[in-house]
């Protein structure tokens, strides 16, 4: 793996991150699978535009 992708794996790591520290934040939502769910389809929606 070059530096490059290495990069932009942890980017998107950092991002997925970013997105599960702020639902905690703002939810009450208990269930792991739950919290999973919804930060994998707000991951999803903002790859989309990046996609086209």
């Amino acid at each position: 793996m070059s530096n490059t992708e290495k990069i932009e794996v942890a980017e998107q790591r950092i991002l997925e991150l970013k997105t599960l520290i702020n639902h905690w934040k703002t939810s009450n939502i208990s269930s792991r699978r739950a919290t999973a769910d919804f930060v994998d389809s707000i991951i999803s929606e903002k790859q989309e535009p990046q996609a086209a």
